[in-house]
């Protein structure tokens, strides 16, 4: 360790191969801790920096682990995953003089445990939520991977080799010099299936002083154009990955109730098309909203901060989310939110911040939307409260958490080692 403390910080993270929620809260973490004076190095098993978050991702300058394999590989990812992992002893030397690391979800944990272990570096992991091939949701049993190939793969060799992967999971995590997770909800779940303390460590949003939200008629008025397309205000925005298990189709579904009210309103979804995508777009024709639903494609960061501030309202529809950053960047934009009343939103949306229907009832979810469009001044005003409750979700309070635990396992380990030279 350097003199005046601890300074050099390894993260590592899964993969950046979709502009997600886990991707952006590592990418925030490396920028704020280098915000802080520490050297930063970001690594990861597979890189796309043309899907993952391309207007921020090339500040990181994420390094992966081993040689990426040709983009046109077959099961690129889930290849570079399983082999990030099986020779992490041939590399771990690149490691060496590192103070502490930060292992973000699986397989990071694993690959830090290792890194611990042969060139004795303190670990830290940081756990969006369980294992999900381990321990899965039931909506993951319900739907399985079909939208991701790789995940489908790497599901597949999982249950062959069950016992083992669990025993690796449970070990990389208990034996961690801190575990942290994102938020108290998950953090809950994650205690009891690991048996062990965790800081809770929640995600954030960027939050102006003021300014939030815009005006009544910036949100209810006019239009803009995102990507070629028109979009007529106001709108609700639903942001999250294309995958099933996010449930699209029951904000799709409860746009027909809120059409009937008012019929010229449209839900916005941007991001990239997965094989899923088109199952979503045949949805929208079935039920006659091809006007209503308008997918964007993948947006720029600008692009996507303009959709929130201008949106009416958020519809988070994921059912078994164990956050949601989607809800709280929203609010720190002055936005009202609409999602069920179970998992991550019980946590993140607040009395007063919107509208947390009854779990599956698409008729609520829908009165819900219809409610904070027939008054602007009432959506003003669960705005200015969504708002004021965002800031407890700062970035800047993320990121304290995370400097804690680092140099708390560092100069630990760092007393630790000259006992035992003394000794």
């Amino acid at each position: 360790m350097r003199a005046g403390g601890p300074r050099r910080i390894a993260v590592f993270h899964c993969g950046f191969t979709y502009s997600g929620g886990g991707e952006r809260l590592v990418i925030e973490e490396v920028l704020g801790l280098r915000r802080r004076g520490y050297e930063v190095e970001c690594f990861a098993p597979t890189v796309d920096a043309a899907r993952c978050y391309p207007d921020l991702i090339d500040q990181v300058g994420v390094k992966t682990f081993l040689p990426q394999l040709p983009g046109w590989f077959p099961f690129r990812e889930a290849l570079q995953m399983g082999a990030t992992s099986l020779l992490m002893p041939l590399y771990a030397w690149r490691f060496r003089g590192v103070d502490a690391i930060v292992g973000c979800n699986q397989p990071s944990a694993w690959i830090a445990w290792w890194a611990a272990r042969l060139m004795d570096v303190p670990y830290v992991v940081y756990l969006n939520q369980p294992n999900r091939l381990v321990y899965p949701r039931n909506i993951d049993r319900q739907t399985g991977w079909v939208s991701n190939a790789d995940y489908s793969l790497l599901a597949t060799v999982v249950l062959r080799a069950a016992r083992f992967v669990a025993w690796a999971d449970r070990r990389s995590i208990q034996e961690a010099d801190q575990l942290l997770v994102n938020g108290d909800y998950i953090g809950d779940i994650i205690r009891h299936i690991y048996r062990r303390e965790a800081v809770d460590c929640p995600a954030g949003c960027h939050v102006a002083q003021s300014g939030f939200p815009l005006p009544v008629e910036a949100r209810f008025s006019g239009g803009l154009t995102v990507n070629g397309y028109p979009i007529r205000r106001p709108y609700v925005l639903l942001t999250n990955r294309h995958y099933p298990q996010k449930r699209f189709d029951l904000a799709i579904e409860a746009m027909v109730e809120v059409r009937k009210r008012h019929p010229r309103v449209q839900l916005v979804i941007p991001g990239s098309p997965t094989s899923h995508t088109p199952t979503l777009q045949a949805k929208v024709k079935e039920l006659g909203l091809t006007d209503a639903v308008v997918f964007l494609g993948p947006i720029s960061e600008e692009e996507l901060q303009t959709l929130y501030a201008r949106a009416a309202v958020y519809v988070y529809p994921a059912p078994e989310e164990d956050f949601g950053m989607g809800v709280i960047e929203s609010m720190a934009k002055g936005v009202p939110v609409v999602a069920w009343n179970q998992a991550g939103p019980t946590v993140t949306v607040a009395p007063g911040t919107g509208h947390l229907a009854a779990p599956l009832d698409v008729a609520d979810y829908a009165s819900g939307i219809i409610r904070l469009l027939d008054d602007p001044d009432v959506n003003q005003l669960a705005g200015e409260k969504a708002f004021a409750w965002a800031r407890r979700f700062d970035w800047e309070r993320h990121i304290d958490t995370i400097e804690k635990a680092v140099l708390e396992v560092a100069r630990s380990h760092e007393r630790m080692a000259a006992e035992a030279a003394t000794a």
